[in-house]
């Protein structure tokens, strides 16, 4: 049996569609919209950054990141990696700035399968961090 790397994969699957250029930065893709509007994006990412999401996270596929590709807005020329986690649209190769502002009060807690709360961040020592 012959293993291909989840990032030969990828490749080998928008070649179907589109013209992908890896470059030392992540793949430009090059196709034409469903409006019939030829466009490029960088997806912003390393081969380990794909075989993350793909393949141990298993949130991204080439299907899914076709579809994504197809549907980002036209003044969205990048799909910037966030550490192995998802792919965020961006206008730079950058990841957009954080807009997430936690309510005042709000703490983290792990709750069971139940939804009881079994521990809080408060109740943590430095040693557990």
């Amino acid at each position: 049996m012959n293993y291909v790397p989840a990032w030969d994969r990828l490749l080998a699957s928008l070649t179907t569609w589109a013209s992908p250029r890896e470059g030392p930065g992540g793949i430009e893709v090059s196709y034409v919209d469903d409006s019939g509007t030829s466009r490029t994006v960088e997806i912003v990412m390393s081969p380990n950054d794909w075989d993350e999401l793909a393949e141990v996270i298993g949130i991204e596929s080439p299907d899914r990141l076709r579809r994504r590709l197809l549907a980002l807005p036209a003044d969205t020329p990048y799909l910037v990696c966030d550490s192995g986690v998802e792919l965020i649209a961006s206008a730079t190769r950058d990841l957009p700035p954080d807009d997430f502002t936690p309510e005042p009060g709000g703490e983290w807690v792990v709750t069971d399968r139940e939804g009881n709360v079994i521990s809080r961040l408060a109740d943590w020592s430095a040693d557990d961090l």
